[in-house]
C-alpha cells in the first residue's frame, strides 16, 4: 500500500492578508501611542499678561472770554413756493410700479447707474435742477447712507411736506 505524504500548503493570498492585517494593527497602535503622548513643555504656548497704561487726566486751560461777541452768521434758506422741489427739500420716489428708480452718476439717461431707489424711499435734494434728455434732474442723497447718492428724473419724485413750527 502506498501512502501519499500529507502535504499542507497555505494559499499565497492568505499570507498576504495576514501581512496586511498585521501592518494595519501596528499602524493603529502607533497612532494611539502618538495621540496619547504629551507634547514637551517647551513647545506649549505660555500665556502672557498684557498691561494697558491709561494716562492720568491733565488740567485743560480755559481761554479768557473775548470782549466782543462773535457776529452770528446765518444763511437763510431760499424760499420756495409751496409744493416745489428744490435743494434742501425732501422727496419720495413714486410711480415706478415696483421696478425702482435708476439713480445715476450724473444727469442724463445715458449716465452710469449707481443703484436703484425703491418706491416710498425718501431722499434729500442736494443739487439741481438740470434739464437733459427731456427730463428735469435732481441730485439726491439718502439721509441714512451717504453712498446712496445719485441723479434722478423729477417725473418719479414727490415732494415730502415737512411740518413747520407755529409761533
Amino acid at each position: 500500500m502506498e501512502t501519499k505524504p500529507s502535504h499542507s500548503s497555505i494559499h499565497p493570498l492568505t499570507v498576504l492578508a495576514a501581512i496586511f492585517l498585521a501592518a494595519a494593527i501596528l499602524g493603529l497602535v502607533y497612532l494611539l501611542f502618538r495621540m496619547t503622548r504629551q507634547e514637551p513643555a517647551a513647545e506649549q504656548a505660555i500665556p502672557t499678561a498684557a498691561l494697558t497704561v491709561i494716562p492720568a487726566p491733565t488740567h485743560t486751560p480755559t481761554l479768557a472770554p473775548t470782549l466782543e461777541p462773535a457776529a452770528a452768521t446765518q444763511t437763510a434758506a431760499p424760499l420756495l413756493p409751496p409744493g416745489t422741489i428744490g435743494v434742501g427739500t425732501y422727496v419720495k420716489v413714486t410711480g415706478t410700479g415696483g421696478a425702482g428708480l435708476r439713480m445715476r452718476a450724473e444727469p442724463g439717461t445715458d449716465a452710469e447707474i449707481h443703484f436703484m431707489a425703491m418706491d416710498e424711499e425718501i431722499f434729500l435734494v442736494i443739487g439741481g435742477p438740470v434739464e437733459k434728455d427731456g427730463y428735469v434732474w435732481w441730485q439726491l442723497k439718502a439721509s441714512y447712507d451717504a453712498n446712496r447718492t445719485g441723479w434722478s428724473a423729477e417725473s418719479f419724485l414727490n415732494l415730502v411736506e415737512t411740518a413747520t413750527p407755529t409761533p
